[in-house]
């Protein structure tokens, strides 16, 4: 691949978009609002360089695939033979809306049954990831509370499918809704505590 036309079309993709990210066989890599790359040509091989203050990779692109929102490149680590894939992608969760609904009711459920099923003792209030504007809570996180006579903890997860930034801003929003769950629940019930399940994508 020409180093020249595909710097160029690179370009044209991300024009006007502050949102890209990276992905290499489907793990969120880099942040491109954050992360800076370069392109270049190496005994007549285009070589993609992306670095960050946390990672860096070089890869020589072998193939791209076009599509409306996303870039899929066929790149090869340097001195290896296995191909890999990289995804640029426009926007930092590339699933449609239905699919983010679809992932996050199914992890809801899925963290119910397994509260319901390892905390013996325990009352389980429904989880909800219902909007809450008013405390900066949005449908990423599942929350709840779990509870045992005049005790209770507050439990907040988040499934593999959000973007990296999101799982790891999970013991902050757990901390949030912790000091919510203390505020507005009956004052007799003692919030210990909170507990933040997430689930990470396994390795391809």
């Amino acid at each position: 691949m020409n180093p020249d036309s595909f710097s160029q079309v690179f370009e044209e993709f991300l024009g006007g978009s502050r949102h890209a990210v990276v992905l290499e066989n489907g793990g969120s890599w880099f942040d491109l609002s954050e992360a800076r790359y370069s392109i270049s040509g190496e005994y007549g091989k285009c070589v993609l360089h992306v670095w960050s203050a946390a990672r860096n990779i070089v890869r020589r692109v072998e193939q791209a695939e076009l599509t409306s929102d996303k870039r899929r490149l066929h790149v090869q680590k340097l001195g290896r033979s296995q191909a890999t894939k990289l995804d640029i992608c426009r926007d930092r969760d590339p699933r449609s809306a239905s699919a983010r609904r679809a992932s996050r009711t199914t992890y809801q459920a899925r963290l119910q049954r397994a509260l319901t099923r390892h905390l013996h003792g325990f009352t389980i209030g429904k989880l909800s990831n219902a909007m809450d504007l008013e405390r900066s809570f949005g449908p990423i996180y599942a929350r709840g509370v779990v509870r045992r006579g005049r005790s209770g903890f507050a439990v907040l997860g988040v499934n593999q499918y959000e973007t990296q930034s999101s799982i790891d801003a999970a013991l902050t929003f757990g901390t949030l809704w912790l000091d919510a769950c203390r505020r507005s629940l009956d004052p007799r019930i003692l919030i210990e505590g909170s507990s933040c399940s997430c689930r990470r994508a396994p390795p391809r």
